[in-house]
């Protein structure tokens, strides 16, 4: 079966009779005369499965909305429209709380009911004349309902219901902050450092601040000619080792791990123990590196991240695991996927029924240059524990630009979305997907 944009008319046709009668959201009101409910091309979509076994789906789309989906069949459970200048940057999810991060020059910070949709609370920053652009780092706390952000120019810690914030520390220019990783007792903010005439290459800028206190406790600059835009590098997070950064020198065959809050590169790693195969200097020169979490505050203790890289013509990614025993660190080849194009992954975890403990699984998910989709789960070993295909017009939707999993009933959804539009959740045994959306004309259906 393939999914066409007639055959989606046809569905999108159907479906909207047997929902007239259904309420226009606040800001369709006037606007519109045919109406489908729309939420845009999702930029992040995070498939959270709650304390009590449910699993919701929280994404941010291009039409600057924040909405909810539903799991069994994609329908919108709740939306939030925010103003057409306030850009919605990032999304959180923990517990039944989640947490965006909008605006530019004047910033705002707020948590939402997953459930309801309803705002919990906020804390907005005014605009600064000397505000040096970030892209919304923004990350709660362990084992607290606080929250830390970049807001302007400062980095904040924010309880519940903030007339002011627990502390604020000034950033001082020193670098455009982009990301957050979070310990028990401290966090590091990362962002590409400002060039100087002393260093006037590209380098990454590592601050430490005491959670408690909001005071510095070091700052240093690691790898050289590496920004958090590059796909040269990548940031690690675990539950129980720390936080790392990972990434290649230019020229360099050799990949350096960074244990954050160490100011020099613990460890050197070589291709051959990432992908388990020799490689030419060619090949290894021009592999590049991604993240597999959409949230990395989800994932359980072993981060993962994909190598990829292209030999004989064909692109083939892996997927490896990190650990730690003591003081070693070990790297394992989780799984390979080859393919005549693009390949891209993602992951996921549930608590499933059957075991009442918590199993974390990985989709991985390889695009081929037909538009048919080929996708596998891969759980602790690197035999697959379900595989399927998806066939849809790719000249239409454009090629599928992330994957993540969820649980139905102890059963997996492989979520899929593309550049153009369309969100499926792919089932196994089944060439059809179990619910999709075709955002595409969201433009012209129900938002100015």
């Amino acid at each position: 079966l393939s999914l066409t944009r007639a055959a989606l008319a046809t569905a999108l046709a159907v479906s909207s009779f047997g929902t007239m009668v259904q309420g226009l959201f606040p800001d369709e009101a006037g606007r519109i005369d045919w109406y489908r409910a729309q939420i845009g091309v999702p930029k992040s979509i995070v498939p959270h499965t709650q304390e009590d076994g449910s699993t919701s789906i929280i994404t941010i789309t291009d039409r600057n909305i924040l909405a909810s989906l539903n799991p069994d069949n994609g329908e919108i459970a709740w939306r939030q429209l925010f103003g057409h200048t306030e850009r919605i940057n990032t999304l959180k999810v923990r517990g039944s709380l989640a947490l965006t991060h909008s605006g530019a020059n004047g910033t705002h910070v707020r948590v939402w009911d997953t459930q309801t949709g309803a705002l919990a609370w906020g804390f907005s920053q005014p605009p600064s004349p000397s505000y040096r652009a970030s892209s919304g780092a923004v990350e709660f706390l362990r084992k607290s309902e606080d929250v830390l952000a970049v807001v302007g120019n400062s980095l904040v810690r924010l309880a519940p219901n903030p007339s002011k914030p627990v502390w604020e520390l000034a950033l001082n220019g020193t670098a455009s902050y982009k990301r957050l990783v979070v310990q028990d007792s401290v966090a590091y903010i990362i962002g590409d450092a400002v060039p100087t005439k002393k260093h006037p290459k590209p380098r990454l800028h590592v601050v430490e601040v005491s959670l408690k206190t909001g005071l510095v406790k070091q700052q240093y600059s690691v790898g050289s000619e590496q920004s958090l835009s590059s796909d040269s590098n990548v940031v690690l997070e675990s539950k129980e080792y720390g936080g790392y950064i990972l990434w290649r020198d230019r020229k360099n065959i050799v990949w350096s791990i960074h244990r954050l809050g160490m100011q020099e590169p613990m460890w050197d790693v070589y291709h051959a123990k990432l992908v388990q195969s020799e490689l030419m200097p060619e090949e290894m020169l021009t592999s590049t590196l991604g993240e597999l979490d959409a949230d990395p505050g989800l994932i359980a203790s072993k981060p993962r991240f994909t190598l990829t890289y292209t030999k004989a013509g064909k692109v083939k990614t892996v997927v490896v695991e990190m650990s730690r025993t003591d003081d070693k660190l070990e790297l394992r080849k989780v799984a390979g996927f080859r393919s005549d194009s693009a390949v891209i992954a993602g992951c996921g975890g549930a608590t499933l029924p059957s075991s009442g403990a918590s199993q974390t699984e990985r989709a991985v998910v390889a695009v081929r240059t037909s538009g048919d989709i080929s996708w596998r789960v891969y759980g602790s070993s690197k035999t697959p524990t379900h595989s399927g295909q998806f066939a849809y017009d790719a000249e239409t939707y454009g090629p599928a630009t992330a994957a993540s999993l969820y649980y139905v009933g102890g059963e997996p959804r492989v979520l899929i979305q593309t550049s153009g539009g369309l969100i499926a959740a792919l089932a196994p045994g089944s060439d059809a997907p179990a619910w999709f959306r075709d955002e595409s004309l969201a433009h012209a259906t129900d938002m100015a």
